[in-house]
């Protein structure tokens, strides 16, 4: 991901979602490193709530989470493939931590993967998912800004958890 904005943006979306942490790859901007105040910006915070860490090259990050995590945790990417299924049709591994501030212990989980704003997931990295999900689109465009899909995974994978019976209002 190029864009210090969409890294930002990505922050809040997983402060809001209660994601364990943000990783962060290659010329991405992160935290600690390049683009960090234009980040920040965006990020309104999220960015010192949510952990994060950096590896220079994508398969160095996957490396770490396949002996970090070990199997039971599915890496899964969201792009446009022939490989592709619908993102409403996988069912995400893992549960929800649904106490704030709290941090989360799973024997379980999704690793969603993202990829760059203009060339998507690097395809050299899409044989070592586990799977890759994918938006439909209805458009001109087959792809939506990754500040944009990243909720809408995200809040499928929540629904899924069973979050969202949870959070309902007291009527």
């Amino acid at each position: 991901v190029r864009s210090a904005f969409n890294v930002g943006s990505l922050f809040r979306t997983a402060d809001a979602c209660g994601c364990a942490e943000v990783i962060t790859t290659g010329i991405s901007p992160h935290p600690f490193g390049s683009g960090a105040e234009k980040l920040s910006k965006s990020a309104l915070g999220a960015d010192r709530h949510v952990p994060s860490r950096h590896f220079s090259t994508t398969r160095e990050a996957i490396e770490f989470l396949r002996n970090e995590k070990g199997p039971s945790w599915k890496l899964i990417g969201m792009e446009t493939t022939e490989r592709s299924v619908l993102y409403t049709q996988l069912k995400y591994p893992g549960n929800a931590n649904t106490n704030p501030g709290d941090t989360p212990v799973l024997d379980e989980g999704t690793v969603l993967v993202l990829g760059n704003e203009v060339t998507g997931v690097d395809t050299e990295i899409m044989p070592i998912l586990d799977e890759v999900v994918e938006i439909p689109m209805f458009g001109a465009k087959n792809s939506l800004n990754i500040a944009a899909c990243a909720p809408v995974v995200l809040y499928e994978i929540l629904r899924q958890w069973g979050v969202m019976e949870d959070s309902s209002p007291d009527e």
